[in-house]
């Protein structure tokens, strides 16, 4: 069925206000950024926003959803290598250089979740919905450690769900601390991943 261009302008619109969200959210923080912030980024006004999200929490697990429309498959990625002349730290050294080009450069999202966490932790009803999301998430590290158990890099005798648990927890948690403290090094998050695998 075609679509009108009442129906081609909606949808761009909410296009551009979840990006502009995600990329306010990322640049000033959850808490930090106003409705303003986000439909000047867009040109749009507060009431293009309304007609399409209640709120900022709501716009929030859009952006939530796109991210992971963008990332669709991101486990998959080490089906493009073989063990046979790519090792496991390079296949996770790949893996996350890909991961980053899919998410378009921003790799301080764990800082902004956080964020929103503190700001909604007394709503009970979103934080089952983020909890919704982390099982999402954890999924998708499983649906990586059964890849590279297929292929024959890990051992097929390991459970994937802790070790996915492990390696959300190593990741973010090195994320927090280099956003805030600085002295990322990429070599040594890839060392430390690929030891959680191993």
């Amino acid at each position: 069925m075609k679509k009108n261009k009442f129906r081609l302008k909606r949808e761009a619109t909410y296009r551009m206000l979840i990006e502009a969200g995600w990329h306010c959210f990322a640049e000033k923080g959850y808490a930090a950024t106003t409705l303003g912030d986000i439909v000047a980024r867009t040109g749009h006004t507060k009431g293009a926003f309304y007609g399409h999200f209640q709120s900022k929490e709501e716009l929030f697990f859009h952006v939530l959803d796109y991210q992971t429309e963008l990332t669709e498959g991101w486990w998959n990625i080490a089906a493009d290598f073989s063990p046979a002349d790519t090792t496991l730290e390079q296949v996770i050294e790949h893996t996350l250089k890909r991961l980053g080009q899919l998410l378009m450069g921003i790799d301080n999202w764990i800082v902004v979740l956080v964020d929103f966490y503190q700001q909604t932790k007394q709503d009970a009803e979103i934080q089952r919905v983020l909890k919704e999301k982390y099982r999402q998430w954890i999924a998708g590290i499983e649906s990586l450690v059964l890849s590279l158990q297929e292929q024959g890099w890990i051992s097929k005798d390991k459970d994937p769900g802790p070790i996915a648990m492990q390696i959300i927890a190593f990741n973010e948690g090195y994320t927090i601390f280099s956003t805030l403290f600085g002295g990322a090094n990429p070599q040594v998050l890839v060392q430390g991943l690929t030891k959680l695998m191993q």
